[in-house]
């Protein structure tokens, strides 16, 4: 059975953003950016919400959140 590697070149992670943003792709793009400075599971990253990321009573971007990831049970604090 074959097993899948991270991307460790940071330009091929680059790449792989800008195919997404360059196509219009603005949620893949998203994902590519969030899980590669968050180190997070893509299921994971499926589950956030807006509540999670975005306070709307204060009309910003949360400066931090704690997540539960699916795999492990962890409390995983974002800032």
């Amino acid at each position: 059975m074959a097993t899948t590697e991270p991307i460790r070149n940071k330009n091929q992670i680059r790449e792989l953003a800008e195919y997404y943003l360059n196509r219009g792709q603005i949620r893949n793009y998203v994902l590519v950016v969030l899980g590669v400075h968050t180190a997070l599971r893509i299921s994971d990253l499926l589950r956030l919400k807006w509540d999670n990321v975005y306070d709307f009573e204060l009309c910003r971007v949360r400066q931090s959140f704690t997540i539960t990831e699916k795999k492990t049970k962890k409390l995983k604090p974002l800032l």
